[in-house]
C-alpha cells in the first residue's frame, strides 16, 4: 500500500508578491498587481502597491497605476500589505473617488459609498463579511498538518489498514475537513476499493485528530483535504 500526499485542487491565495530595491527605503518595496489586483510580475503588472507609513497599529498602503496615478489608499494589518483592515478609498483614473468604505480582515464590510467619474453618488453597496468566516478552503497559506507530519500519516495508515489477507489493488480517495480548532469532520471515502477497506481508512484518519489547523491571513481557517491511498 502506498499513500500519496494530500492533493488540493483549488488555489485560494491572496498573498502579495513583493519586489524590493533601493536599500532600506520602505517606499522602494513594491507589490506588483494585475488588472484584477492579483499578485504578478513587474512585466505583467497594471498596478503596484507600496507602504506609505503607519497609522497607529495599522500600516498605510497606496496603490498606483504603472504610470504613477493613485488607484487606492488604505490601511493594512501587516507590514507586507496583505490583509486590508480599516478605511479604504479607491479612485477613478481622473483622481475622483470611485468608492470608499471599511475592510475587516481583508474583506469589505458594512456600507461602501460609490461615485461615478464625475463625482455623482451611485447606489451604495453593503457587505457582510460574516458568511466568509466559515469559507471552506482547499489551499491555505499554511496548510493543515497532523502531529509528526506527512510521514506519520503514511506510517499510521500502513500500520492500521488491514486488507484482511486478500490481494487488493486500487486507490481509495479519502476526503475530510480540518476545522479551525484542528478537529477532523466529514471524513469519508469518495472513491473506494472495498467497503471494508474504506471503513478502515475513515477510522484511521479520524484517529489522527486533532491536526494543526490551516492558516490564512494570520487566522485559522477550515480546509478541505483529499488524500489518495494506493493499495
Amino acid at each position: 500500500m502506498r499513500l500519496l500526499l494530500p492533493v488540493p485542487f483549488l488555489v485560494l491565495s491572496l498573498a502579495g508578491a513583493a519586489a524590493s530595491g533601493g536599500g532600506n527605503d520602505p517606499k522602494a518595496v513594491k507589490i506588483y498587481l494585475s488588472n484584477v489586483l492579483e499578485p504578478t510580475s513587474k512585466g505583467k503588472a497594471v498596478y503596484y502597491l507600496q507602504p506609505e507609513g503607519k497609522d497607529g497599529e495599522l500600516f498605510i498602503g497606496k496603490m498606483y497605476t504603472m504610470d504613477g496615478k493613485v488607484k487606492a489608499e488604505g490601511r493594512f494589518r501587516d507590514a507586507a500589505l496583505t490583509i486590508e483592515e480599516g478605511p479604504f478609498t479607491f479612485f477613478h483614473p481622473n483622481g475622483k473617488v470611485e468608492s470608499k468604505g471599511d475592510y475587516v480582515m481583508g474583506n469589505k464590510s458594512g456600507v461602501w459609498l460609490r461615485y461615478d467619474a464625475a463625482g455623482h453618488a451611485l447606489a451604495e453597496k453593503v457587505y457582510d463579511p460574516e458568511p466568509l468566516a466559515n469559507i471552506l478552503y482547499t489551499r491555505a497559506e499554511t496548510m493543515p498538518s497532523m502531529p509528526g507530519g506527512e510521514k506519520a500519516l503514511v506510517r499510521t495508515i500502513k500500520e492500521k489498514v488491514d486488507p484482511t489477507g486478500k490481494e487488493v489493488k486500487g486507490e481509495a480517495m479519502a476526503s475530510f475537513v480540518v476545522e479551525k480548532d484542528g478537529k477532523l469532520t466529514d471524513v469519508k471515502v469518495i472513491d473506494g476499493v472495498s467497503e471494508s477497506i474504506d471503513d478502515q481508512v475513515v477510522d484511521v484518519i479520524k484517529s489522527t485528530s486533532p491536526w494543526t489547523p490551516g492558516v490564512d491571513k494570520g487566522l485559522p481557517v477550515r480546509v478541505q483535504m483529499r488524500v489518495p491511498v494506493q493499495f
